[in-house]
């Protein structure tokens, strides 16, 4: 993501706990200097975080969306918090009816806790693999796949440029990734997502859609000017999907106003049997 945007971040981040000090009962402008105090400073930590050079020992993909090394310590912490812990996974398994034996691809995993869950979805017989463009987010997959005994795989990788053959998985995974991308590389991701999709394979999309409650809007109307984000929030994202080829597209569910389950399906081949 272009440094431009960059300053989005920290607005976002000093407004949550600003929005998190006033419901414990503050005023709005004493939570907002206290979380000026207190947001300001660990920004900084996580800059100097994110900097450190990575050791990496296999090739960096370069991509076009955002990358999300600096979070990697601390992801699997949050997410729960924010409402992305158990029962959102599962939500969105559910989606996808994973079968035993099935292969799945989970694109922009993370650091691969719903690769994991798919995984153990698939079994008997099923195989699991997440990609990620974050070094740092593939590298705690990694190190907790292995402390759990679970045989999913990572690779480095953008989805942009999926390193697999053709018609390889019966289902792919996208979870709270699609925003991450400009609208050019959402065409080019869908599109290899399309590629790498067995016919009437599978594809789920989790993410944010256009808001469906006006308090929404006060708080992301900065965001419409970030294309990646913005593509989302104008309510897009089932037309790209269709745009990829995919047919059979659904919105699903929806949680909290604001994020969408999808569904759709690579179309069988004319003439071949459902």
């Amino acid at each position: 993501m272009s440094c431009r945007w960059c300053w989005l971040c920290p607005w976002l981040a000093i407004l949550l706990a600003a929005g998190v000090l006033a419901w414990w009962g503050l005023s709005w402008w004493t939570a907002l200097l206290a979380a000026l105090f207190l947001v300001c400073p660990a920004l900084i930590l996580w800059g100097l975080y994110a900097v450190r050079p990575l050791p990496v020992d296999e090739p960096v993909p370069h991509t076009a969306g955002m990358t999300m090394n600096w979070a990697a310590p601390f992801y699997d912490l949050y997410c729960p918090v924010i409402g992305f812990g158990p029962a959102f996974r599962a939500q969105t398994l559910g989606h996808a009816a994973i079968r035993p034996g099935e292969r799945i691809l989970d694109v922009g995993c993370g650091t691969g806790v719903l690769t994991r869950w798919a995984l153990k979805a698939a079994q008997p017989g099923g195989f699991a693999v997440g990609i990620d463009p974050s070094w740092r987010m593939v590298q705690v997959g990694r190190e907790a796949a292995s402390r759990l005994g679970s045989a999913v795989e990572f690779k480095l990788a953008a989805i942009e440029r999926l390193p697999f053959d053709d018609a390889q998985f019966d289902v792919v995974l996208s979870s709270l990734m699609l925003h991450h991308l400009p609208p050019d590389t959402k065409r080019q991701g869908l599109a290899e997502v399309y590629r790498v999709l067995k016919p009437g394979g599978r594809f789920v999309a989790v993410d944010i859609d256009r808001p469906a409650q006006p308090l929404w809007w006060l708080a992301l109307w900065p965001l419409l000017s970030m294309p990646s984000v913005a593509d989302n929030l104008r309510g897009r994202v089932a037309d790209r999907l269709r745009q990829a080829g995919f047919s059979q597209v659904e919105t699903r569910d929806r949680r909290a106003g604001l994020i969408a389950f999808w569904t759709a399906v690579k179309p069988l081949p004319e003439g071949a049997g459902s």
